[in-house]
C-alpha cells in the first residue's frame, strides 16, 4: 500500500497557520511579506521538485526571486520557523498510525509519497509514521513530483510490487490519484474537508473508490483480496 502523506495521514493543514509562519519568515530576512509570500508560493516546484537540498537554501532561493538580500543567521533564523511549522503539520490523524500498524500486521507492505520540501524527510524520522512506512519517498528527494508516473513506479519497485497490485491512498492533491491509476495502481480517496489545502486538488470529482476514515482501510482491501508481502 502506498501513502500520501499530508491531509490523508496528517490532520488538515491549518492556513491561517501556514500564512502566520510565512508572515513570521518573511520578518526574519527583512521581506514585505506579501512579497515574500508570493516569491515563496510561486517557488513550489522548486522547493518540491529537488531544486534545493535543505530548508536555508529553500528560503535563499526565495529572497533571491524577490530580489531581498539577507545574511546567513537571518535565512538560518527564516529556516528554523519554516521547520517548526513543518513539525506541527506532521500530527496524525487519529486514526493513522493504528491503521497502519494494521496494514502491517495484514503483511502487507507499506510505501509513502510526499510531494514537500526538505523539511520534510529531516523531520520524518521523529514522527510515529516512521516505524510502519518501510519506503518513504519525499518528491524533494526523488527529483519527481505526482503526478509523474516515474514517482509512482519508483515505489512500487522499491514494495517489489507492480501496480496493479498496489493501492494508492490519497486526499485528491496534485491530481495524485489519476496519476496512481493511469500506471494502474488501485486509487483510493479519502474525503477530508473541502477547505483543506491542497493543489489542483480531484476531491470533489473523483469517480472512484472513497473513504471518509483511514480505519475503512484493512476491511477494505482485504474484502478486495490485495496480495500480501511474501
Amino acid at each position: 500500500m502506498v501513502f500520501d502523506l499530508f491531509n490523508t495521514l496528517t490532520v488538515p493543514i491549518d492556513r491561517s497557520a501556514y500564512h502566520a509562519s510565512l508572515v513570521e519568515m518573511a520578518r526574519a530576512v527583512g521581506a514585505v511579506p506579501e512579497t515574500f509570500i508570493q516569491g515563496w508560493t510561486d517557488d513550489w516546484r522548486e522547493r518540491f521538485g529537488g531544486a534545493y537540498s535543505t530548508t536555508q537554501a529553500c528560503v535563499r532561493g526565495a529572497c533571491e526571486a524577490i530580489g531581498t538580500p539577507a545574511d546567513e543567521l537571518a535565512i538560518d533564523e527564516a529556516a528554523q520557523i519554516r521547520v517548526d511549522f513543518a513539525r506541527r503539520t506532521l500530527e496524525p490523524r487519529a486514526d493513522a498510525v493504528a491503521t497502519l500498524a494494521k496494514v502491517r500486521s495484514l503483511r502487507l507492505r507499506t510505501a509513502l509519497i510526499s510531494d514537500c520540501s526538505p523539511d520534510v524527510p529531516l523531520l520524518w524520522p521523529t514522527t510515529p509514521f516512521a516505524p510502519e512506512i518501510e519506503e518513504p519517498l519525499f518528491s524533494c528527494d526523488e527529483g519527481l513530483i505526482k503526478p509523474e508516473p516515474a514517482l509512482y513506479l519508483k515505489a512500487c519497485e522499491r514494495l517489489g510490487v507492480d501496480p496493479d497490485a498496489c493501492v494508492y491512498v490519497g486526499d485528491g492533491g496534485n491530481g495524485e490519484l489519476s496519476g496512481a491509476a493511469r500506471v494502474g495502481m488501485r486509487a483510493i480517496l479519502i474525503r477530508t474537508p473541502a477547505s483543506s489545502d491542497a493543489y489542483d486538488s480531484e476531491r470533489a470529482t473523483w469517480p472512484g473508490e472513497a473513504i471518509d476514515a483511514l480505519s475503512q482501510l484493512p476491511d477494505l482491501i482485504t474484502r478486495a483480496g490485495v496480495a500480501a508481502a511474501d
